[in-house]
């Protein structure tokens, strides 16, 4: 009987030094600790993200921000871009991002803006960027359309020159003072119907682009081939105005 005792005390205490060991192992964190989504290294704002940039952190229930991510929600940042700075090691939330709005629609593709087509562009126009564009000799407003590519002659992407780590961080507008060759032609994303006007604009007599610049016939009194002078000398082309808010790729 004593010696069942002593047995039965070893395996009390062999409990209770588990239990310990369990406690401090699982059970504090179980109990005072929730897990959830921290940002491995700082992300600045306007990066297209992924699970890879975060890791599963336990932290006390007082401290959790308001929605924050837990590791089976991780799924939810697929394809999102950030919407603020997020610091290493911050808690996240959905609040903190933003849908990434660069992609094809139904019904759009890509279109090249020819260079020869460019009466004005700024040297600051970036993939991403958001363009209004305007007829030339008061042809008026086209249309807005998202750039999709801005490449040199070799049909290199224009970038700043700015790297920081493995992540590419492109500079707002005002701070875009050296990039990395000299802009050739945009690529734009839009419709067939919506490019066929511009197509047309610029393919189309000076006095034919827009209505608003057409001569009434009764004043037309000039002969075809001065018409036709008159066309070669003013051609039709456009004017890229940057405007709205960039679109993050």
């Amino acid at each position: 009987m004593k010696r069942v005792k002593s047995i039965i005390g070893i395996l009390l205490i062999i409990l209770s030094l588990t239990s310990l060991f369990l406690w401090e192992w699982k059970g504090r964190e179980m109990i005072l600790l929730r897990e959830v989504l921290v940002a491995k290294h700082k992300i600045e704002m306007g990066t297209l993200v992924d699970e890879s940039m975060f890791e599963i952190r336990g932290v006390p229930k007082d401290n959790l921000i308001e929605g924050a991510l837990k590791p089976e929600e991780a799924s939810l940042l697929k394809g999102k871009v950030t919407a603020q700075l997020i610091s290493q090691n911050s808690q996240i939330s959905k609040a903190y991002f933003r849908e990434n709005e660069f992609y094809l629609k139904e019904g759009e593709a890509i279109f090249v803006i020819e260079p020869g087509w460019i009466a004005m562009r700024s040297s600051s126009l970036r993939r991403g960027d958001t363009v209004h564009i305007y007829g030339s000799n008061g042809g008026g407003f086209i249309g807005s359309y998202r750039i999709a590519f801005v490449k040199d002659e070799a049909e290199r992407e224009i970038r700043d020159v700015m790297l920081e780590g493995r992540n590419y961080i492109e500079k707002e507008i005002l701070e875009r003072t050296d990039s990395n060759s000299i802009i050739n032609h945009v690529e734009i994303i839009t419709t067939l119907e919506e490019y066929e006007k511009l197509v047309a604009y610029v393919t189309a007599a000076p006095y034919d682009a827009g209505t608003q610049n057409k001569i009434p016939a009764s004043e037309n009194q000039g002969t075809a081939s001065e018409t036709r002078v008159l066309a070669s000398e003013t051609p039709m082309s456009l004017i890229l105005v940057q405007g709205g808010e960039k679109i993050d790729p």
